[in-house]
């Protein structure tokens, strides 16, 4: 006997003098985990499966209703005194099969107990699917008859031939996607338009039902049955499944492996199919529907099937791979063991983990995945939110009742009546409330350093833009890149012959005007006002057109170092009248951000709280500036100060995409203003350069320090005004 193993147990005696038996229709097969064997209980008419070990196999296989449980368990202890399962693993054992279902008494209030314990598993699914109601599943049919039937053909999809098709037609689909990116990255942006979205679903629903069947032949090739088909409401979305659990009773891993990868073989197949008939395709309705159900078979399948953190194939595939069967379950048993074992003190309770490394690798997995499925659940709701304010709302309260509220319930439940903790309930309740005290003080009671952070780009103090005035063709360029210019400068001459020709045509109507009005003041000086105003405003139009002519010359607005737009010569482009040239960069004046304040952050923008700042640009991240002035430029403002910040060019702040210059915001932001102190460089040592025009980088902006709690519910309730005006 190990001395982690507890040998007696308080709860003994409420089993020791019961004859249990296995079910008729349980059978038990081995498999082999990690090089140690185990042994797995299947019954074949609830389809229910459990797992156990070599050294409760020598009990559990003596369950035949003869002898009570105190017997076979004595019987074991004279049998194996080392390996013997002790009393406390008994019962476990025993209370996982009675919940299975895998065990029955020959006593006659056993029928009741029966019935009990059936209506207890259905209110329990009932419960599961309600707190589930993202992920509901709806059993419609039995399969099994059907894959009978169809066998002698779908047995050709399992042959070696079938693989060397599969290899190449796959290998086509990836070279045509490859020689058509282009055009298949276009298509993409169109994708979840709402006039794509019925196709959408019919591509989404051919490739699940292709993925489903290829679960179930697999399970049908290695001798499985399959007995259970129907529809997952994914998100309030209707898609085929199909109960492919008789994969978990295969003793050889590699099957139970290639049965996680048999949905997503045959959708690759389809996808590479589809991809062959898009390719070879105009615009029309059997293209549009080639690509999406391209797009779902391959990268939807490879992004979300494989995921291990979700309960899809890729967590079965891994657990086949690592040895780590019941993998989620166990990861929450290993956390449960940790906080009994080490914080509430109770002695011989069981580690589902064989060595420290599996308990470390459980441990971390068991967070991971709850985290994910967490972040996995509000996405869903924000976007149902989004299109059904109601529904999301309710699903929201529905999943939160099911993911903390019920889970606290339980956790009081615990504490309350579980026998294991008895002689140290008392520290149990005196540690959960000390841990509970310290995550309320912590998130709702200790300020912590505050902040927020927004992108910026650096500007030399007193730098002015250079714009045209005028449209025309650059027929000179009379500075270089960063030649230094004075103010008033003639940077570049334009040539627009069509300004010159209407220039001309001003000046005779200007002619006529001022001989018409010669005339009638000659003739009829009563009638010479509307001659005059005719004169003076083709006298206007002159000198508007004179002023333009004279604009074909850009001049410096102020002294400095000329930067042009881009590396390439401006000579020969045309140019639209305010279009962007370059910028005149001043010199000795200082520098300043051009910060770009989200309309989330403006509350703490104006509420005068911002203890100074900090800014760190791109690449020289180690060094921080500090900025010594800032202030906001009135008003809402909705175009960037430089295309660097967009995201066209690859920067944080997103740009609208029929921009061609990439400065049109999709939300409007206010612009701040900061000067920022340069670096202090060692005469002999001045090290690189760290601000130069237009370099982008982020701002931090200092906050008092205040309480996680209140800034997420001051987050939350920002995020439900800005989503849906609440």
């Amino acid at each position: 006997m190990s001395q982690d193993r507890a040998l007696f147990s308080e709860s003994w005696h409420r089993v020791a003098s019961q004859r249990l038996r296995l079910r008729p229709s349980v059978k038990i097969r081995r498999q082999a985990f990690r090089g140690d064997i185990w042994h797995i209980a299947q019954d074949a008419f609830t389809n229910e499966f459990f797992r156990f070990r070599p050294e409760a196999y020598a009990f559990i296989a003596r369950l035949d209703g003869t002898r009570t449980i105190e017997e076979l368990w004595l019987l074991c202890l004279d049998r194996d005194p080392e390996r013997a399962p002790g009393q406390g693993e008994i019962v476990s054992m025993l209370a996982q099969l009675y919940q299975a279902n895998l065990i029955v008494s020959d006593v006659a209030p056993d029928t009741a107990r029966l019935f009990e314990r059936h209506q207890r598993r259905i209110r329990q699914e009932i419960k599961s699917q309600i707190f589930g109601i993202f992920f509901l599943r709806i059993r419609l049919f039995d399969p099994d008859t059907f894959l009978n039937r169809a066998w002698p053909v779908l047995r050709y999809l399992c042959t070696k031939a079938m693989g060397v098709i599969w290899v190449l037609v796959v290998l086509l689909g990836l070279g045509i996607v490859f020689s058509h990116w282009d055009r298949a990255r276009d298509q993409s942006q169109s994708v979840l338009e709402p006039g794509n979205l019925l196709l959408l679903y019919a591509g989404f629903t051919l490739a699940k039902l292709v993925h489903e069947f290829g679960h179930a032949t697999a399970v049908k090739k290695f001798g499985g049955e399959v007995h259970a088909m129907g529809v997952t409401l994914l998100v309030f979305t209707p898609i085929p499944y199909v109960d492919a659990t008789a994969a978990w009773a295969f003793r050889e891993r590699w099957k139970r492996v290639i049965v996680g990868f048999s949905g997503m073989i045959p959708e690759l197949f389809l996808a590479s199919l589809c991809a062959v008939v898009w390719a070879n395709t105009g615009p029309s309705l059997i293209n549009s529907l080639a690509y999406n159900v391209m797009i779902v078979a391959s990268v939807s399948t490879l992004v979300f099937n494989l995921n291990p953190l979700l309960r899809f194939d890729g967590y079965y595939i891994l657990a086949d791979l690592t040895d780590s069967p019941n993998l989620q379950p166990r990861s929450s048993r290993e956390w449960s063991y940790l906080v009994e074992t080490h914080a509430f003190g109770v002695k011989g309770s069981e580690n589902p983990a064989r060595s420290p490394k599996e308990a470390f690798w459980l441990a971390v997995y068991g967070v991971a995945s709850w985290w994910y499925r967490m972040f996995v659940t509000v996405v869903i709701i924000l976007l149902v939110a989004d299109r059904y304010l109601g529904i999301g709302l309710l699903a929201g309260l529905v999943t939160f009742i099911g993911s903390f509220a019920l889970p606290i319930v339980g956790i009081f439940t615990y504490l309350l009546r579980d026998p294991r903790l008895g002689r140290v309930r008392k520290r149990a309740w005196l540690v959960s409330a000390g841990a509970f005290a310290v995550v309320v003080l912590f998130l709702g009671v200790i300020p912590l350093p505050h902040h927020f952070r927004a992108p910026a780009a650096a500007r030399a103090v007193g730098s002015a833009e250079v714009r045209t005035g005028v449209d025309g063709w650059v027929r000179a360029v009379s500075v270089r890149g960063s030649e230094r210019v004075s103010k008033g400068a003639e940077i570049a001459r334009l040539e627009n012959p069509e300004l010159d020709l209407t220039v001309a045509a001003a000046h005779s109507d200007l002619e006529e005007a001022r001989a018409r009005e010669r005339r009638m003041l000659n003739e009829l000086p009563a009638g010479i006002e509307p001659t005059r105003l005719r004169r003076e405003a083709a006298e206007a139009r002159v000198a508007k057109l004179e002023a333009d002519r004279d604009a074909l010359s850009v001049r410096a607005p102020e002294s400095g170092v000329w930067s042009p737009r881009s590396e390439e010569n401006l000579a020969g482009t045309w140019v639209a009248r305010g279009g962007y040239v370059g910028e005149v960069v001043a010199k000795g004046q200082g520098w300043e951000v051009q910060v770009v304040v989200p309309q989330s952050e403006a509350g703490e923008l104006f509420s005068g709280r911002i203890r100074g700042g900090t800014v760190r640009f791109d690449g020289s991240a180690g060094e921080a500036l500090e900025i010594t002035d800032w202030k906001v430029v009135p008003g809402r403002q909705d175009t960037l100060p430089t295309a660097a910040l967009g995201w066209s060019a690859k920067g944080p702040v997103r740009v609208q995409l029929d921009d061609p210059h990439g400065i049109q915001t999709a939300e409007p932001f206010f612009l701040v203003l900061a000067r920022v102190k340069p670096p202090v460089r060692t005469p002999g040592h001045p090290g690189a350069p760290v601000l130069w025009q237009g370099r982008t980088g982020m701002v931090r902006f200092n906050l008092p320090p205040s309480p996680l709690l209140v800034r997420w519910i001051r987050e939350f309730r920002q995020m439900l005004q800005q989503r849906y005006r609440i």
